[in-house]
């Protein structure tokens, strides 16, 4: 039972370091690549399984995150068909939103919205400043994503 809970720690850092590297790589290039998703998406497959061998029953532990990263991407095809989002953002939220769960995922999404919010700011005073066009600066929402994706994931080391 100890050696799953040091594994659990280990697959929440791995998710932290991902998504660290999707602000990182979002500010770089305003673009957040599928591998780094995917990644999360298979970290909390494996976190899944270790709740399943843990005594969790399978739709706690798989069933409602399931549901609950549907409907963010769900949410987030339509932001991204009303161009409010890029593809990238929705994929990286609608991963988090694994881990989120019920649980957590009005709380990530409220985290993110308000960090979003900041990170818009930002990113129209940095246009500002350089004399550049505010309309036609991409705001890097990965940060935000990632901020509330930390999030959640010390919300669910403290529950380890």
């Amino acid at each position: 039972m100890q050696a799953i809970h040091f594994i659990n720690i280990a697959l929440l850092a791995g998710a932290a370091a991902v998504l660290i590297w999707a602000a990182i790589t979002d500010i770089r290039s305003r673009r957040i690549p599928n591998p780094l998703s995917l990644t999360i998406m298979v970290l909390f497959g494996l976190f899944a399984v270790l709740q399943l061998f843990s005594g969790t029953d399978w739709q706690t532990a798989l069933l409602w995150p399931l549901v609950s990263a549907l409907l963010v991407f769900a949410v987030g095809i339509a932001l991204f068909a009303a161009s409010l989002m890029g593809g990238g953002d929705v994929k990286l939220m609608s991963a988090v939103a694994l881990f989120a769960g019920p649980d957590f995922s009005l709380s990530f999404i409220l985290y993110v919205t308000l960090a979003g919010g900041l990170v818009a700011l930002m990113t129209l005073l940095h246009a500002k400043l350089k004399d550049a066009d505010p309309k036609a600066a991409k705001v890097p929402y990965g940060v935000a994503i990632t901020i509330g994706g930390l999030w959640v994931c010390f919300q669910r080391f403290s529950l380890l």
